[in-house]
């Protein structure tokens, strides 16, 4: 690991992770000679945060972890470099009052006519596909453009981001998490505005109905809250 005045260079084989040291986030990757500018964003998706710290440490088997707190969420998240190059995200369970919040998630950036395709699997919803029609081989990271594309928003467990040079394959262990790309749902109020280019969100769990008392003394309301496992990602870039 390397440090500098505001970031941290992981490297692993010929793959470099670069964290910004403010908050933690990943800003770019650099597999071989190619560097993606794949930035995590650092306000959530969907509700307001405030960063409060970050800290970063290796461990015993030798991988790097970066950690990095918010208020209200995520309370906790934690960035794992592992010695065989891929990349552990891990952020804490939604907060007890998410079901009021609506969706909630966390977003990533990267320079949108770089990005050729996408493609998902789903238990749920199966396969899917989407190809960029703004893709400009050899285009200028710096540059920005004006995407009119709808993008998609559909449950994911598997994803493969493929850009000009890298491709990320991207996996979750989050069950009913989301995966948002554009803003293919203008008009649609019950989805979310995304504020970044790809998003990973949750639902707002359901209320369900709760056991019935065992006794009449027993006490207990009608209806239970169920919540979100924390939300993990695997990145393998390549």
């Amino acid at each position: 690991m390397r440090e500098s005045n505001t970031e941290l260079q992981v490297t692993v084989g010929e793959k470099i992770f670069v964290f910004g040291k403010a908050r933690g986030t990943l800003d770019k990757v650099k597999v071989g000679m190619h560097v993606l500018h794949f930035s995590q964003v650092p306000n959530n998706e969907g509700n307001w945060s405030t960063f409060t710290n970050v800290n970063w440490k290796k461990l015993k088997d030798g991988s790097i972890q970066i950690q990095s707190s918010y208020r209200p969420w995520p309370h906790v998240l934690t960035w794992t470099v592992l010695e065989n190059g891929q990349l552990k995200m891990v952020a804490s369970a939604p907060p007890s009052d998410f079901s009021d919040l609506g969706w909630l998630g966390l977003g990533f950036n990267y320079p949108d006519q770089m990005l050729y395709q996408v493609s998902w699997n789903s238990a749920g919803a199966g396969f899917g596909q989407w190809k960029n029609q703004n893709f400009t081989p050899m285009s200028s990271p710096e540059i920005a453009i004006q995407s009119e594309d709808p993008g998609f928003f559909q449950p994911f467990q598997t994803a493969k981001l493929e850009f000009e040079s890298v491709t990320i394959d991207v996996s979750t262990e989050t069950a009913g998490l989301f995966l948002g790309l554009g803003q293919s749902h203008f008009g649609n109020s019950t989805l979310p505005f995304l504020k970044s280019d790809l998003a990973f969100l949750f639902n707002r769990p359901e209320t369900q109905p709760a056991k019935e008392p065992q006794t009449p003394s027993a006490l207990g309301s009608t209806h239970q809250r169920v919540f979100s496992s924390p939300l993990v990602l695997w990145f393998h870039f390549q």
